[in-house]
């Protein structure tokens, strides 16, 4: 009898050990997913960031007028010097991302905040301009689903350097 109690015992320590577990693996996996959209979703603006560039460019080597209107290109500001710690400027060019990374048009619904703008600027004579885009994907999850109201705030940077007319 005192044998059959040991067991349950330590079966019941192990089971309690394996709750633990389920619940720290499920709190990880909600903020590394939250992490790999916010990397996805930079990646995607740094694309389009860099498929402006490169119009712009040719345009400018082969004489052809954009038939484009840019939102990157020419219009970030040149805010130079920020830490990755630091918050966005002012004047960055914002966007805004759901939970699934998909775009949206204002900030209702938004879970992802992206931030755009110019950290360097060299301007190279003719062949075009040199500038250092930096994107910043921030946003804000409770880790803890026991405890919604404690929020963490993460924040993804991504820098590249550009050339484009």
């Amino acid at each position: 009898m005192l044998e059959f109690l040991m067991a349950a015992f330590i079966l019941a320590i192990g089971l309690l050990g394996l709750a633990t577990l389920q619940i720290m693996a499920l709190r990880t996996t909600t903020s590394s997913r939250g992490m790999s959209t916010a990397v996805l979703v930079s990646e995607g603006v740094m694309e389009r960031i860099n498929a402006e560039a490169r119009q712009s460019y040719l345009g400018m080597v082969f004489n052809g007028a954009p038939s484009w209107t840019p939102r990157y290109i020419g219009k970030a500001p040149v805010v130079g010097g920020i830490l990755p710690t630091a918050a966005a400027p002012a004047a960055a060019i914002v966007d805004y991302y759901d939970f699934a990374g998909a775009p949206l048009p204002s900030a209702t619904g938004a879970y992802f905040t992206v931030s755009s703008w110019v950290d360097t600027q060299v301007i190279s004579g003719t062949v075009g301009a040199t500038d250092r885009y930096l994107v910043r994907v921030e946003f804000t999850e409770s880790p803890d689903p026991s405890n919604p109201a404690k929020l963490v705030k993460h924040s993804v940077n991504l820098v590249r350097s550009v050339v484009h007319a």
